[in-house]
């Protein structure tokens, strides 16, 4: 029978007859046949030829009262670490729960303070209702300042914060954010879209129910914006009332191209809607400078200081905006609010 063929060559033979084929591995071949160091092992055999075992017990005395102390130490810490914590949240809640009651006081006053001005105009139009022009010119000054509400057609800009994508601090805090978030709404980009709106024939302007005046101030205070000192929550709605193309020409102005920038570039969302019929509130912040006396003359504000038409300064505030003043008569687009 003839054997077996292969186009291979055989390798050729390299161990030396009598030698182990893993004899160049010595090292790795005594750590698997003695895992154990020989220290080791004479150091158990010495315990044994003694008379003791051969390893120390778990269960001796020492061992038990270390892992007393070791639990009892973990356990201390754990209770510390949650009474500080519910501590911390305890005084949070308080003092969320204390803004919110000063909040809703502040609220309640200024829609007292609305209803007493309500009552203020009644008595006044009732006492100048022999004076026909000079009741008219009254209404409209209080349309132009401020101090009544207004109805008419009009725009609505409302700018919230870009979506995050999941960065800012570890404790959530946005003052220990390791970078500035370019998407925020700040207070300069209300006083721009402000100041746009009156460019573009605004007749009236509120932001979150706050109406804007010739002595109206947006700022900021730590992470709050506010506007007339009243802080603001997002989003932050801008609402105008002007002529039917009040947003055509809003969006001609530097605001509309500011706004326009503020979406591509920063991701703040922002959104426009023209409406039919809007209603402004009447600015609660208005006090009486000075007076004019009908026929001439004036007298300042205060306890003998002549009855007239009072005006409001037009100094202009912290928005830069070119609001109307007094010297103005509102157009046919704006109308005292019923």
């Amino acid at each position: 029978m003839t054997p077996p063929t292969s186009h291979r060559t055989p390798a050729p033979q390299t161990t030396l007859p009598g030698r182990r084929p893993d004899e160049s591995m010595t090292l790795l071949t005594s750590m698997m046949e003695r895992p154990l160091d020989p220290g080791y092992a004479a150091a158990a055999e010495e315990r044994r030829a003694a008379g003791l075992p051969p390893a120390t017990s778990t269960r001796t005395p020492a061992v038990l009262v270390a892992v007393l102390v070791m639990g009892l130490l973990f356990a201390t810490g754990a209770l510390s670490l949650g009474h500080r914590d519910t501590t911390s949240s305890r005084a949070r809640t308080q003092l969320v729960e204390q803004i919110q009651a000063r909040r809703a006081t502040a609220d309640q006053s200024a829609r007292q303070v609305q209803s007493l001005q309500a009552e203020i105009d009644r008595l006044q139009a009732s006492a100048l209702g022999g004076q026909g022009d000079l009741s008219g010119r009254l209404s409209s000054l209080a349309l132009v300042t401020g101090s009544a509400a207004a109805t008419g057609p009009g725009l609505t800009v409302t700018l919230d914060d870009a979506r995050t994508q999941g960065g800012g601090s570890a404790d959530g805090n946005p003052r220990t954010q390791a970078e500035a978030d370019e998407g925020k709404v700040l207070s300069k980009d209300l006083q721009v879209v402000a100041n746009g709106l009156w460019e573009a024939g605004a007749e009236a302007v509120a932001i979150n129910g706050q109406r804007l005046t010739a002595r109206s101030a947006i700022r900021f205070a730590g992470e709050a914006i506010l506007v007339n000192y009243r802080p603001l929550t997002r989003p932050y709605v801008l609402t105008a009332i002007g002529s039917p193309d009040l947003e055509a020409n809003f969006a001609d102005t530097a605001g509309g191209s500011y706004v326009r920038a503020l979406k591509d570039n920063y991701g703040v969302r922002v959104t426009m809607a023209a409406s039919k019929r809007l209603t402004l509130p009447a600015a609660t912040s208005l006090t009486t400078r000075y007076a004019t006396v009908p026929g001439g003359g004036s007298a300042t504000s205060g306890p003998g200081a002549a009855s007239g038409s009072a005006t409001t300064s037009s100094t202009t505030g912290s928005t830069g905006s070119t609001a109307p003043t007094d010297n103005t008569a509102p157009t046919n687009s704006m109308e005292p609010a019923q």
